[in-house]
């Protein structure tokens, strides 16, 4: 009997992602939060403004980074679903020398015009200790900036060429030395801002160091390879990530906006609040972000291969696994409000107000979590205007009146702009994408075949399927003949020289009828590693005693398919194969 396969694959590689993705939210979440840490417990309220200050900085890196680096991941992905390989590392390679290129040129002017960033920043040298404090950290800060970039864009591109366990060991480890030196240049030192700046780009070297065997070793896609910059793909690689990347240029605007606000209504002490509340929101938004990003190659790879079901099934599993992850963390921070700022250094008689912010922003925990994971889910589908509509509503079209508004009550109460924007963009958003979103395209849906085998009684029935499949979507008989010819080969060679007596083998077989009359196959399995285009006919002996019937099949299937691309894909074996009309 012939069965659909709904999540037998699905689940299973999502989950392969997912817990790489979350150990290394975790450690990137504590690396984050421990400059604020470290320095409020040494320098009290001045050093936890001068991080808070200090925040545009970072949301101008993470424009740049996440532009780049999640756009050109997605495009990765998808280039690698419809099987070209060769244009999938030339877009790795651009991008890393842009993310270089852009890194160094705002080091360089961040350096040579610092009088001028801090001024933008919102302190002036009247502040002080502050302004010393805010004008060390930003410095080294933006000096590193091509190494931070790094970091983040070589871990996802490892994500995406299924090497997610590197990815999070180098993750893990960098933000282990990060958290680390902290404690040695800051704590023990006492070097201030300057230590805690050092640290966190130094723990960033570390796990680019640690990357390196991933990308030079064989066997895998991603490669250092010369190519010629084109700018055309970089924009259009960046304009897919600006859905992301734009959110940090408004909350750039954002965090220049609600610093002065703060400074005017509490002064040092209410940006203070401010950076422990944004600080220990890690512990929770991390633990969204690392469940999106555990979906976004998966989803990537199913809309190259225009499988909207398998792309709605990964977005169901990672609003299901984020929900939970980060709703339990925002119990635990919501509970243990004071112990958290007391570990962050703020004083006793500001503790109660820091619970009290804390608390307000766990309220809006779950609609947080799910505006990330849609965001993040439209955006690896190159929905553009869906993942932007939503990323400018809760950074910044929502956002700003929201901050405005509450401002206008007090200090205490600005803190519920964060539960109302979220709640106010998922309701908006849900109208808008009802109304305007992309439908869904029932004719693509119609031009795909998927069909499950466990053994080879099924072939027979397989091949009738796909015939009348080819029938309906095709006029050259010729092509039909050929498509059919293909499945059998691919699925008796999997079957017969890798799958062994495997108890739950299968092999799930996709066929796709393009509108330009061609036609693509997926194959997705369980097998031991095997790649079917391995096989390799040998001359006949005068008995027949050397002939492989599977690799005559195979050689045939090779010089008529139009394109062709073996990989492993978390954990099993994936095969694209190309065949023109």
């Amino acid at each position: 009997m012939i069965r659909r396969e709904k999540d037998y694959f699905i689940s299973r590689m999502f989950h392969r992602l997912l817990i790489p993705s979350l150990l290394s939210s975790v450690g990137f979440a504590l690396a984050d939060m421990m400059d604020s840490i470290v320095l409020g417990q040494r320098m009290g309220e001045v050093g936890l403004a001068a991080t808070n200050l200090c925040l545009p900085l970072y949301m101008l890196i993470n424009a740049v980074m996440d532009g780049l680096g999640i756009g050109g991941c997605v495009r990765f992905s998808q280039k690698l679903g419809e099987g070209q390989a060769e244009a999938a590392v030339q877009c790795f390679n651009r991008i890393l020398y842009a993310a270089i290129f852009l890194g160094v040129g705002m080091g360089l002017l961040a350096n040579l015009f610092p009088q001028f960033m801090l001024k933008i920043l919102g302190t002036t040298p009247d502040d002080g200790a502050l302004y010393s404090a805010c004008g060390a950290y930003a410095r080294i800060l933006m000096a590193g900036s091509p190494v931070l970039m790094l970091n983040v864009i070589l871990s996802n591109f490892l994500r995406n060429d299924n090497r997610e366990r590197l990815a999070s060991i180098g993750f893990f480890v960098g933000n282990m030395v990060d958290f680390s030196l902290n404690i040695l240049l800051v704590l023990v030192l006492d070097l201030g801002t300057v230590g805690a700046a050092v640290s966190t780009v130094t723990g960033s070297g570390v796990a680019i160091l640690l990357y390196l065997p991933g990308i030079f070793a064989k066997g895998h896609i991603l490669r250092l390879t010369p190519v010629k910059m084109d700018c055309a793909e970089m924009f259009s690689c960046f304009r897919t990530g600006f859905s992301t990347s734009v959110q940090h240029l408004f909350r750039l605007a954002f965090f220049l906006l609600v610093n002065r606000l703060l400074m005017e209504l509490s002064s040092e002490s209410g940006v203070a609040i401010f950076s422990v509340v944004y600080s220990a929101s890690f512990l929770i938004l991390y633990l969204f972000n690392g469940t999106a990003e555990a979906a976004q190659p998966l989803v990537s790879t199913f809309a190259g291969e225009s499988s909207e079901e398998d792309a709605r099934r990964v977005r169901t599993l990672s609003l299901e696994w984020g929900l939970f992850v980060g709703c339990a963390a925002a119990v635990v921070v919501f509970l243990f409000a004071q112990e958290i700022c007391w570990i962050f250094g703020v004083a006793e008689e500001l503790r109660q107000s820091g619970a009290w912010a804390l608390r307000i922003f766990c309220l809006g925990a779950g609609f947080t979590g799910v505006n990330t994971i849609l965001e993040s889910y439209y955006q690896a589908k190159e929905e553009v205007a869906s993942a932007f509509f939503i990323t400018s509503l809760r950074s910044f079209f929502i956002l700003i009146p929201c901050t405005l508004l509450l401002a206008q009550f007090g200090a205490e109460w600005i803190w519920f702009m964060y539960p109302l924007t979220e709640l106010l963009t998922l309701l908006v958003f849900a109208v808008w994408h009802r109304l305007f979103g992309r439908k869904r395209n029932l004719l693509a849906t119609e031009r795909r075949l998927r069909l499950t085998i466990e053994d080879e009684e099924q072939i027979g029935q397989v091949l009738e399927k796909v015939t009348q499949f080819c029938e309906r979507w095709q006029t050259d008989q010729r092509q039909g003949h050929f498509v059919t010819m293909a499945v059998e080969e691919i699925a008796m060679s999997i079957l017969q020289k890798a799958m062994g007596k495997a108890a739950d083998g299968r092999i799930r077989v996709t066929v796709v009828a393009q509108e330009n009359g061609e036609f693509v196959l997926h194959f997705i399995d369980n097998a031991v590693k095997f790649d079917p285009f391995s096989l390799k006919s040998v001359r006949v002996s005068d008995f027949f005693e050397d002939l492989d019937v599977n690799a005559v099949g195979m050689m045939i299937v090779r010089k008529k398919a139009k394109e062709f691309l073996y990989r492993q894909s978390q954990g099993f074996n994936s095969l694209m194969v190309r065949i023109g009309n």
